[in-house]
């Protein structure tokens, strides 16, 4: 035999090592079995105790399954309730965890899938909830979900979630974000992506935001006052609580439903929206009503009563009044055409009331060149926001005064109207929902009304020519005009 003793016991030796460290081995690896199982993140009890805690609610489930390759669970009917009375907070048909050895040890999950989502919050709980344990979401899915925002004197309101995706969700760094939803009020689709954070600990409402939007199909008819179809889109950025948004809308017919007219609407904007409460302050809006060019500037925002109210400061300093005019009367056409320049406050509170009826302006006007139109002419609504042939010969007369409207009655003050032949001090009040005129006022004029056949003078001429012929030298006639806008009379105040 070649091998020696000291070989042998050298093998020998050799084994005996061998033994001892795999007996070492072996005891690791089944004190880290006992450890990892009883610390095993992804046990029942260990995922509910987390979810718990992230979100402040009491957690069960229909059903639990745990994976191990890739480490992970499935649980389904999963319902998040704070209140044992109320409604429960959050509901998931399926949701699904899962993570890999690596990410365990950065305690990171890498996908958190909400399958068939509903969430169920309270508007001033809103800025409330959201994750406190310190577990970085790689990746949060969750399609087809609905968020429900209960409301106490109407129906709640439903966003729907084609798909929402949340990156690095509780990490350190920004959190980026996708979704396509149904808008409830108006109804509509958005699309948005963007990204938020680093998350602000000690005043989560400063924290950054920054993304862009596009809305599309909004049915503006539910605000029953109103009709047409919105779009828009722009971008946004800043923090929660203040937001800046810049953005284009488009309204190819804003109709007001109470006449069922309406004209076009574009308008490039500029904003500051507070997400936590929905205030909105238009710091800039350049729009297109018609050929109407309008600069206004106001906001969107709950009262002292806590109804919202919008409260607009327009101004135009070139328009048509025919496009001004016509979403607002009945009749096929204004009753003037010509160039308008305005400065108006308007107030527009939140209610069911018809829109005419809650609607509050304070204006004052000026239109030049105007000139009466034919009231038997039918115009067609195309043709409403394009300029209107006339007669060169036709008069042309200046109107300019003051009104107020309030509860659908506009009353007039100081207004004036002027042509080449005669000059009229009115005041009164206009109807918009049942087209009443009443009008009182002076027309100052020449004595004789021969040959009237044009301007203010021929308006007039048939009711206060018998006055002439009583008082030949009177230039200062008290006139009145009362009946409806489709049918007005013109005539001597015989009140005066």
């Amino acid at each position: 035999m070649n091998e020696t003793l000291g070989d042998y016991g050298l093998r020998r030796r050799r084994l005996r090592l061998t033994a001892i460290v795999g007996t070492i081995l072996l005891l690791a690896l089944l004190a880290g079995v006992v450890l990892l199982h009883h610390f095993w993140p992804f046990a029942e009890a260990a995922v509910r105790s987390n979810l718990s805690e992230a979100f402040s609610a009491n957690v069960r489930f229909g059903s639990f399954h745990e994976k191990y390759f890739p480490p992970g669970c499935v649980a389904e009917n999963v319902v998040f309730q704070r209140d044992d009375d109320g409604a429960p907070l959050a509901q998931i048909r399926r949701l699904t965890i899962t993570s890999g050895l690596g990410a365990l040890l950065r305690h990171h999950v890498s996908l958190f899938r909400a399958e068939g989502m509903h969430v169920t919050v309270a508007t001033k709980s809103l800025g409330q909830n959201q994750l406190r344990k310190q577990t970085t979401i790689d990746k949060f899915v969750a399609d087809d979900a609905e968020l429900e925002i209960p409301r106490k004197d109407s129906l709640a309101l439903r966003f729907v979630f084609h798909s929402f995706s949340l990156n690095n969700l509780n990490g350190q760094g920004v959190t980026k974000f996708a979704a396509v939803f149904d808008n409830p009020l108006p109804r509509g689709a958005i699309s948005t992506t963007g990204q938020f954070g680093p998350w602000n600990k000690s005043d989560p409402a400063a924290t950054a935001v920054l993304g862009k939007y596009k809305f599309e199909n909004a049915d503006l008819s539910v605000f029953k006052s109103i009709a047409g179809t919105l779009s828009s889109d722009g971008n946004f950025g800043g923090t929660f609580k203040h937001m800046m948004v810049e953005g284009d809308t488009r309204i190819p017919s804003f109709v007001v439903a109470s006449t069922g007219h309406g004209v076009p609407l574009d308008s490039h904007f500029s904003a500051v929206v507070n997400a936590l409460n929905g205030d909105v302050t238009l710091q800039r809006v350049a729009a297109q009503f018609g050929k109407d060019i309008i600069n206004a500037k106001g906001s969107i925002a709950r009262r002292e009563d806590g109804k919202r109210s919008a409260i607009l400061d327009l101004a135009c300093d070139r328009g048509r009044v025919e496009d001004t005019f016509y979403p607002f009367i009945h009749s096929p056409k204004s009753p003037l055409a010509g160039e308008i320049a305005f400065q108006m406050h308007v107030v527009v509170p939140s209610g069911h009331e018809p829109f005419l009826k809650k609607l509050q302006a304070d204006s004052k006007f000026k239109i030049h060149n105007a000139r009466f139109t034919n009231r038997d002419l039918e115009t067609r609504v195309s043709l409403v926001a394009s300029p209107h042939d006339h007669d060169e010969t036709d008069t042309l007369a200046n109107f300019q005064g003051e009104v107020k409207l309030n509860h659908g009655i506009a009353h007039f003050t100081n207004l004036s109207v002027h042509d080449d032949g005669a000059a009229a001090l009115l005041s009164g009040s206009y109807d918009l929902t049942d087209q009443k005129v009443n009008l009182h006022g002076k027309l100052k004029t020449e004595a004789s009304l021969a040959k009237t056949t044009h301007g203010i003078k021929a308006v007039f001429a048939k009711a206060i020519e018998p006055f002439f012929k009583k008082k030949p030298h009177e230039t200062v006639v008290p006139v009145h005009v009362g009946g409806t806008y489709s049918h007005p009379n013109f005539g001597l105040d015989m009140g005066s």
